[in-house]
């Protein structure tokens, strides 16, 4: 599952969550692990993030440039001859 996110500066914060996932989180993440699993989750979810913009710009830059080859095929074109 997660591991505990790393011992940098950590700051309280305030924000609004569903009454449904508030309800699921108390139930399934106990009361010491649950600012770990939340930035473990947060991490996730923004590297996830990133990533669906890169690939969202890889495909803008496609459609502009009128390449006709698949993400796939660009990354290993990219990557060719590394170890």
């Amino acid at each position: 599952m997660f591991t505990p996110a790393r011992r940098a500066k950590r700051k309280k914060i305030n924000f609004m969550i569903g009454e449904d996932i508030l309800i699921k989180f108390y139930q399934w993440v106990p009361a010491g692990e649950r600012s770990d699993f939340v930035n473990g989750a947060l991490e996730e979810a923004l590297i996830y993030h990133k990533r669906e913009q890169a690939f969202k710009a890889m495909d803008e830059l496609r459609l502009k440039a009128k390449i006709k080859m698949t993400d796939a095929e660009i990354i290993k074109r990219k990557n060719y001859g590394r170890p």
